[in-house]
């Protein structure tokens, strides 16, 4: 299998960088897991979950759940992860 490509990843840093926005939009880690999971984090949830936006190594069930709670139907793969 092929390393981890480290050129060319502006997209997923995009990317990261639209979920974090989203995350500071609803006032931070809580309550952005509370609107994607419908319940308060219990213990180190939360924190679980920043590492992984930190990370950005995103699946698409997770991109999904954004577009789905977020209401993000209208924002493009090119919007998402390429910023235009």
């Amino acid at each position: 299998m092929p390393k981890k490509p480290v050129e060319n990843n502006s997209g997923a840093e995009n990317a990261r960088q639209y979920v974090k926005s989203l995350r500071d939009s609803v006032g931070g880690m809580k309550p952005f897991y509370t609107m994607l999971y419908g319940r308060e984090p219990q213990g180190n949830e939360h924190i679980t979950l920043n590492n992984q936006v930190i990370r950005g190594n995103y699946s698409a069930e997770f991109v999904a759940l954004i577009v789905e709670r977020f209401n993000l139907s209208g924002v493009t793969l090119g919007e998402f992860y390429l910023g235009d």
